[in-house]
């Protein structure tokens, strides 16, 4: 193999790291159907010759063996069929899946466009610009500029959708930049600018949440017909002796923090924390939160009690309170938890028939 075949391997690499990502899956219909069909001849995986037709893998190999070694360089994330002639994910990407940016993502506007020689517009940024913006905050994944407009005549709306690898990364850019909140303005503590645009940014889950709403008041023949479909409800057989409230929770906490100090209780890692299913309920600007476990046992009482008297500490510094619900509290919790799930199972319900009306808003371009 050549010295340029082995600088073609971490070049191809990346894209590969890429393409096969939760956040590009979610947008890119060729590769999501490939992965998704396990029933189909390539059983859940993605052809090596399909993959050297990609524009941006050309540019560095037209050879089998570079993408197939590239792909071995990242096995916590993909695998090869035994004849080495497919690559797919370790991890299956499910339909469950296709909403899990929403959580991890801003949604912002006012970028700057300019005129094209040609007529029309264009942005007036490019992708690696707006995610300059944000990399001080997190690691930025995806950025999805938005268009309108007939096919061949798509015109930039001046929006996108950014995504952050986590959650964590997403609630620092969030504290940090929102301008919009609960459908108000609010004062940016880093305002953002590109040029003379000042641009304007909120969760990605409120867009969502008002353009959902847009559509059903815009349009009540369509309400009628979906209010006749099938309704799917979420249910949760909880137990008892479940879940802390914590109060008093320090200025800058977020969800990473307080199940660091889960971890630290129990003397696990961070992942066998998440993969518990151990759950912290906060969001951003709160001072109050809570911790949801599956299981009642000693150690969630234990954990309720250290945190209290501050043997356990969250981001290096006692909370203010802490303590297991009992009765109606933790009857309301619940009630207001599978309320919450419920909404969310309809918007998202309502985001997936709008999408195959063709009702989303137009198309967008992938970094």
């Amino acid at each position: 193999m050549s010295d340029a075949d082995i600088k073609a391997i971490d070049d191809v690499k990346d894209r590969l790291e890429f393409f096969f990502s939760d956040a590009n899956i979610r947008q890119d219909r060729f590769i999501r159907k490939l992965l998704m069909d396990t029933n189909g001849e390539e059983k859940g995986r993605v052809p090596v010759v399909s993959l050297l037709k990609f524009n941006t893998i050309k540019r560095y190999t037209d050879k089998t063996e570079v993408v197939v070694m590239a792909a071995k360089a990242l096995p916590d994330l993909l695998t090869l069929n035994e004849s080495e002639s497919s690559i797919g994910r370790k991890v299956a990407f499910t339909e469950e899946m296709m909403d899990g940016n929403i959580p991890k993502s801003l949604y912002i506007k006012d970028l700057p466009l300019k005129e094209k020689e040609s007529g029309g517009k264009e942005y007036g940024c490019s992708v690696d610009e707006v995610k300059g913006l944000f990399k001080e905050y997190g690691d930025v994944v995806l950025v999805k500029m938005m268009w309108s407009g007939p096919r061949k005549q798509k015109q930039p709306d001046g929006c996108a959708m950014v995504e952050f690898s986590t959650q964590d990364g997403l609630e620092k850019a969030a504290a940090a930049t929102l301008t919009l909140k609960d459908g108000a303005e609010v004062e940016a503590k880093d305002k953002l600018t590109m040029g003379e645009s000042k641009i304007e940014v909120m969760l990605f889950s409120e867009y969502l949440e008002k353009k959902v709403e847009g559509n059903k008041s815009g349009n009540k023949r369509n309400r009628d017909d979906e209010s006749e479909k099938e309704i799917r409800t979420f249910t949760f057989d909880w137990k008892p002796g479940c879940v802390i409230k914590i109060k008093g929770l320090p200025e800058g906490c977020n969800r990473e923090a307080i199940l660091d100090a889960v971890a630290k209780q129990l003397d696990i890692s961070l992942t066998e924390v998440k993969n518990k299913k151990i759950y912290a309920d906060f969001s951003i600007g709160q001072t109050d939160g809570a911790l949801r476990f599956l299981e009642p046992d000693d150690n969630v009482k234990l954990m309720a009690e250290r945190l209290k008297s501050g043997e356990l500490e969250i981001s290096g510094s006692k909370v203010q309170d802490a303590f297991l619900l009992e009765g109606d509290e933790e009857k309301k919790y619940y009630d207001d938890f599978i309320a919450f799930k419920n909404k969310q199972i309809r918007h998202h319900d309502e985001n997936k028939r709008s999408r195959k009306k063709g009702r989303h808003g137009g198309r967008h371009r992938k970094n």
